[in-house]
């Protein structure tokens, strides 16, 4: 009998599969998150591993890699199912995991899944060693040491390198075996992930030596082109049976692409939100390069825009490191000069490893005793049309990612469409909510409840016949719970489509806007009282708006309810009606709850977005009624904005014009 361990945050789903698990004859261990999921793997060394992809803390795809870097656990198999991203998504692909199952899943496809998982591969003996292949042949042993992925390294205590193998020679550089760590700073350059010096007693092995286990210190250095790579080092104390400290070892793990890929996706958060934030400014262009350009670590960004007047590139905005030499400027560029003209005529993203070289495309201006070394561009669309082209230099070597490209050409698209559009919601949904990310969050929210029924209807079903109602009643009720989700979800969801797409009119009247609040205020009393929080609302008496009533109260009800649900028992929620300036109505719906951590903020007012605060907390929701607010407040040419902190709460404002409207 195998131990499996369970990582599910959805209870149904949970009691779904561990229940296949015993029923395969096996013991399970359920654990709601990826964190603690890890523990009980570390403690149970589990045959499996049944992990979802969403879960707070580790999500399914952070658990793999964890699993996957921990020696300990390395080898433990894992299959992740899914409502949130599709099976064949590169993600999943790249976990290692054993098998994706997607939702919504029966029990007998479950069960016939793990059932081949389980129990099918007994661990192998361990050989005695032999013959030239014993372990106490060198031989043997360096040839283990340089066929390792990891670099390997280990000194005495004082610090004389007593072996390091091939990749360690790679990573740090060549003649690290012949450097005592206490000249490893001087002769290498080994930096802090953010970039800052190393100092000797920093390093792993001289903390090791110290007596402390370090786990995943972060360690950046540059290979023999001058590119920077990222590592996590793991280093032990080496203790004779006395207890004391006799030498350390290391090992050295790259993690350049997980390093690169939390830099790209931290940049396109940056980017996202300067876009949401400021999207009329007169310097949005300004602030959107500025974001890339300390995301990335980029000193220099330029924006050339094409003037179809003259068909030529103009230098439209620009980003330069506090502190750095300007680089010239050409007044314009025709098609085919220079680095930005190169990319117009290509119409693709250009790469330059090294800007002096031969072939490089940069003028010659900008190239003659420039401190940069590498430098790229990429095309600025909208539709099929060339609008401008982003320029950008690098200190170091910049070789061609794939992985970076696509998000350049991501963020140029933004730009693009920013250029074109102006428009600070219509653009923030346009430009924020790709169609990759919405169908996952449709696929998750739809899945969630179909895995709920169509398992536990299964449940139901392979009960014997002599069961009564009563004995299946707790079923019963899951089904019905997650069937009402479910058709309220697509009744929201067709409502919103139909007043994104016009289709729902409003019917456009005088509204007395202190009466529609204190009456939404008054209806959620009751709700507050039962959480216990206090509504304190400050309405002035005559506030009106043209607008469609129904509507508007629907937007009020939503942020009540939404701020009621976030709020800490005992505390207080302030709803405040004001005029400003005879010109707008303005309502503003704050908490003290919970908050919003500022990365998921940009993305709160789109469909079926929930943060984090609210998936794994069992808060109820869907994510559509920010989404309804917007779009209902958009339609009456007003403007909601949302400002939050995690330690102080969440505040919405909404600002709704006193002029008439045109529906």
């Amino acid at each position: 009998m195998a131990c499996v361990v369970v990582a599910e945050d959805n209870l149904d789903h949970q009691r779904v599969i561990a229940e296949v698990v015993r029923r395969l004859g096996h013991e399970v261990v359920v654990t709601g998150d990826g964190r603690a999921a890890l523990k009980a793997i570390a403690e149970h060394r589990p045959a499996l591993v049944v992990a979802d992809v969403d879960m707070p803390h580790l999500d399914g795809l952070e658990l793999c890699h964890a699993i996957r870097t921990t020696p300990e656990i390395a080898g433990t198999p894992v299959v992740l199912i899914t409502a949130y991203l599709l099976p064949g998504d590169p993600r999943l692909t790249a976990t290692g995991a054993l098998a994706v199952i997607g939702k919504p899943f029966g029990v007998p496809e479950l069960t016939e899944s793990l059932r081949a998982y389980l129990g099918t591969a007994p661990p192998p003996a361990e050989p005695e060693p032999i013959g030239p292949l014993s372990t106490d042949n060198p031989a043997f042993f360096d040839a283990l040491l340089d066929c390792l992925d990891a670099g390997v390294a280990a000194c005495d205590t004082s610090g004389r390198v007593l072996l390091a193998n091939r990749k360690m020679q790679e990573f740090i550089g060549p003649g690290v075996s012949d450097i005592p760590i206490a000249d490893a700073t001087r002769r290498f350059v080994l930096l802090h992930a953010d970039g800052t010096p190393l100092r000797t007693h920093e390093l792993a092995l001289s903390r090791a030596l110290a007596g402390e286990n370090v786990e995943g210190a972060e360690l950046l250095a540059h290979d023999e082109a001058g590119r920077p790579r990222w590592f996590a080092v793991n280093s032990r104390p080496v203790r004779d049976e006395a207890g004391e400290v006799t030498g350390a070892v290391a090992a050295i793990h790259d993690v350049t692409t997980q390093h690169r890929n939390r830099q790209y996706q931290h940049c396109e958060n940056e980017v996202l939100k300067v876009i949401a934030d400021h999207p009329h400014a007169s310097d949005a262009t300004d602030r959107i390069l500025a974001a890339i350009g300390v995301a990335l670590n980029w000193p220099y960004l330029r924006l050339w825009l094409v003037d179809e007047m003259t068909d030529l590139l103009r230098p439209a905005g620009v980003y330069a490191e506090p502190h750095s030499r300007p680089l010239p400027v050409p007044v314009s560029m025709a098609r085919g000069d220079g680095l930005a003209g190169s990319c117009w005529q290509r119409a693709d993203l250009i790469w330059v490893p090294d800007l002096h070289g031969a072939d490089s495309p940069v003028l010659p201006s900008i190239s003659t005793g420039s401190e940069f070394r590498a430098a790229g561009a990429v095309p600025v669309r909208s539709g099929d049309r060339i609008v401008g082209v982003l320029t950008f230099f690098a200190y170091d070597r910049q070789e061609p990612d794939p992985a970076l490209g696509v998000l350049l050409t991501g963020l140029a698209g933004l730009i693009g469409a920013l250029l074109e559009q102006r428009r600070s919601e219509v653009l923030a949904l346009h430009l924020a909510a790709a169609t990759d990310e919405y169908i996952a969050l449709v696929g998750h929210e739809l899945r969630t409840p179909l895995t709920s029924i169509g398992a536990y209807v299964d449940l139901i079903a392979e009960s014997n016949d002599d069961v009564t109602l009563g004995e299946v009643r707790e079923l019963l009720d899951v089904v019905q719970r997650n069937n009402s989700r479910l058709r309220d979800l697509v009744e929201k969801l067709l409502d919103l489509a139909a007043l994104e797409s016009g289709h729902a009119r409003l019917i456009v009247e005088p509204v007395d806007l202190t009466e529609l609040v204190r009456e939404a205020v008054d209806g959620a009393k009751a709700e507050a009282a039962e959480r216990g929080v206090v509504v304190h609302a400050e309405i002035p008496g005559d506030v009106a708006v043209p607008g469609d009533r129904r509507r508007l109260r629907q937007v009020a009800d939503a942020l009540l309810s939404n701020a009621i649900k976030f709020s800490r028992a005992d505390s207080t929620v302030t709803v405040t009606l004001s005029d400003e300036h005879r010109e707008s109505a303005l309502l503003t719906v704050a908490d003290s709850g919970t908050g919003v951590a500022p990365a998921e903020q940009p993305r709160l007012f789109r469909r079926l977005y929930r943060a984090g605060n609210a998936r794994h907390t069992g808060i109820p929701g869907a994510g559509l009624g920010l989404a309804l607010c917007r779009v209902v407040v958009e339609r009456h040419h007003g403007s909601i904005t949302l400002a939050s902190h995690e330690s102080t709460g969440t505040t919405v404002t909404v600002r709704l014009p006193r002029e008439t409207v045109t529906p």
